[in-house]
């Protein structure tokens, strides 16, 4: 009965732990992004004359940015689906949301030691993702419909090296239980499928989080907003807060599959937290140091760099299980 009143508060305490990690790293993209450009990005510590009016930080501007949009009007374009246009922000939300409750973090395993936990957060954040291509199809928009188009194209091959670089790990352990995944001891033949496998589910966040160069469904120059040109106000703030956990959800299910044991217990969290960090300061100087692919560019590289580190991954996998 404890154990499942712990699960139960854990759960509910996750939430708002998962929303305010997932804007603090944000703001540490924009920050680091700045930073490595030479400008001074959103200030931690505000300047004490514009103190009283803009308060006393932006760490928390993300935050800042989705409440603005949940205050202004909210527009339905005449030509949408308008059921679908409505209904996929928030389902692509609520699948962002669950995505955490079964990854572990620190202290707490929350639904992540059920057996399945692995194949179930992979395909919540593959519904998180769905509903951002079919919201702004059903917009109506050309704009909308060509970031969709773009956010296809990208998702199928960013997801092919998400799959295998977390299911070859899986295979190598013989579990699907994240818990399970994120306490296990380390040697030398896993190392080596933590660094194939880890480089890869990197490259697949990149797409999935649309990292420059792979910021292409979103890019504004060639297509207005892309795949959100039509939405506005709350509907639009709601995709933001779905990222918002999506960039949470990831950076904890590569701690928690590719470091561990830093995702098994309390006592790790102050070493989670730095390895988060390093993870969001990976992501920032990718991100800097890149320019935007042409869709046509960036699907065969994608397919250059997946298909050999995927094989190497499995061939890792492979002789791992069956030596050991």
């Amino acid at each position: 009965m404890a154990d499942v009143l712990f699960t139960l508060l854990t759960i509910i305490l996750i939430v708002p732990v998962s929303l305010f990690l997932g804007i603090i790293y944000a703001f540490l993209v924009r920050k680091f992004s700045a930073r490595f450009q030479w400008r001074v990005g959103p200030v931690m510590r505000m300047y004490g004359d514009l103190k009283p009016l803009l308060g006393a930080s932006r760490i928390l501007q993300p935050l800042y940015d989705i409440l603005k949009l949940m205050g202004k009007q909210t527009i339905l374009p005449e030509t949408s689906r308008k059921t679908l246009f409505v209904a996929s922000p928030y389902l692509s939300l609520a699948f962002a949301v669950l995505v955490v409750f079964f990854i572990p973090f620190p202290g707490m395993p929350l639904l992540s030691n059920t057996p399945y936990s692995m194949i179930i957060a992979s395909y919540l954040i593959i519904g998180s993702v769905v509903f951002t291509i079919l919201g702004p199809v059903a917009s109506g928009s050309p704009w909308g419909v060509i970031g969709a188009r773009r956010e296809v194209e990208l998702f199928l091959v960013s997801e092919l090296g998400f799959v295998v670089s977390i299911f070859s790990v899986a295979y190598a352990e013989g579990t699907l239980s994240l818990y399970n995944m994120a306490s296990r001891a380390l040697n030398l033949p896993m190392l080596l499928l933590m660094v194939s496998a880890g480089i890869l589910m990197f490259l697949s966040m990149l797409g999935k989080l649309h990292i420059k160069p792979f910021d292409i469904p979103e890019a504004e120059c060639e297509i207005v907003a892309g795949q959100y040109t039509e939405y506005s106000g709350k509907l639009l703030g709601m995709y933001f807060l779905a990222k918002a956990f999506m960039l949470y959800g990831l950076v904890a299910l590569f701690i928690a599959v590719f470091l561990p044991p830093f995702s098994s217990s309390i006592l790790w969290l102050p070493v989670y937290a730095i390895a988060a960090v390093l993870v969001v300061l990976l992501l920032s100087i990718v991100q800097v140091l890149n320019p935007r692919y042409q869709i046509d560019r960036a699907l065969p590289w994608y397919m250059k760099v997946i298909i050999p580190l995927g094989l190497l991954s499995f061939i890792i996998a492979l002789v791992i299980r069956l030596v050991m």
